[in-house]
């Protein structure tokens, strides 16, 4: 509120408008009891006044400084956050909206780490400067750089959405780029190895009908250790949104035969294996035939070999459910020739 007294400006500012209108009610009335002296500050007003202006400067914009409070006053009143229990809040969120366990655990490793540099420290007083240091400690690959870059962000920007930080240091961030074609994949013929070297035993079919869903159908580990019978279609993979990353209901169609002759071959009816015991059986076909265990290998080999054999990078993204065809394109186009692509979807299960 601004009034003049002898032709100079006063100023005061309110934290509401009642109580600005409080006080602009009782100055009006003062002015026609007491006159002109009514108008003047008090001592502690004066002083209050002059610390006021000394922190936001002579030439501040009084108004833009209300608006600023206004929609920030929420935020300063809920109190002191740590990032410590920022993580724990966000987590825990993240359970309520419905995601999985084993996709919020993946969040660990990265949210642990903030935690030991930065954890104590208030979630508002978390600077860009304090984001770039700690991402350049990391170590790995340049995409699993961006993937930790982005779990912090999301943590952040969260925290931005539910008012809980004034502003995210994450604002004109660009994320790490990805140079190169990263992914490590089997040849043709130590993937034919993985397959046959279990194929000898009856007792390993069902690890050998989820490893061809993860090499012929490219479904992610986590995916393929949970499909059950029902879900194999004589067309396709219905695959529900709990069971697949993308939290969507997903039917893949335009499979490779080979799937479906190695589904056939490994009788789902009788799949009983847990996740666990399944990614136990699955390293142990890796020793078996005696060739590497890259990490999602057969996954990354399965859209390398399929879009170099069929040309066609629309139907591969969309059974990798992809959003688009850039990351297939930038990643995966170009790592694999034709003739290997179609030898991988000529490996077959034993007669």
């Amino acid at each position: 509120m601004q009034w003049r007294v002898e032709g100079k400006r006063k100023t005061k500012t309110f934290a509401t408008r009642e109580t600005q209108v409080e006080f602009a009610r009782s100055l009006a009335g003062a002015a026609k009891r007491d006159g002109l002296a009514a108008l003047r500050l008090g001592e502690g007003e004066v002083r209050e006044w002059r610390s006021f202006r000394a922190q936001i400067g002579e030439d501040a914009n009084l108004e833009a400084v209300a608006a600023c409070w206004l929609k920030h006053s929420e935020i300063v009143k809920a109190g002191p956050m740590t990032v410590s229990e920022a993580i724990e809040a966000y987590t825990e969120a993240k359970r309520a909206e419905g995601i999985s366990r084993a996709t919020i655990t993946h969040y660990g490793p990265i949210f642990a780490r903030l935690e030991e540099v930065i954890g104590a420290k208030d979630v508002n007083a978390v600077t860009a400067g304090d984001i770039a240091q700690f991402m350049a400690a990391q170590t790995g690959s340049d995409q699993t750089s961006r993937t930790r870059f982005a779990r912090v962000r999301a943590l952040f920007n969260w925290l931005a959405q539910s008012k809980k930080v004034i502003d995210s240091p994450f604002i004109g961030m660009k994320p790490p780029k990805v140079t190169g074609k990263e992914v490590q994949i089997l040849t043709v013929e130590q993937t034919r190895r993985l397959f046959m070297a279990s194929a000898r035993d009856e007792q390993h079919r069902e690890a050998l009908g989820r490893l061809a869903l993860e090499a012929f159908a490219g479904l992610r580990h986590d995916t393929a250790a949970q499909i059950t019978a029902d879900e194999i279609k004589a067309d396709g993979l219905r695959i529900p949104k709990a069971k697949i990353k993308t939290r969507k209901n997903q039917f893949l169609d335009g499979l490779p035969g080979n799937l479906h002759a190695w589904l056939a071959w490994s009788r789902p009816v009788q799949w009983t294996m847990t996740r666990r015991q399944y990614a136990e059986a699955k390293s142990r076909a890796f020793i078996r035939a005696d060739v590497p265990h890259p990490h999602n290998c057969l996954r990354h080999g399965f859209a390398s070999y399929h879009v170099a054999a069929f040309k066609n990078p629309g139907a591969t993204s969309v059974i990798m459910c992809h959003k688009s065809q850039k990351l297939l394109i930038d990643v995966y186009r170009g790592i694999a020739d034709e003739g290997d692509g179609k030898a991988l979807f000529e490996i077959m299960p034993p007669s």
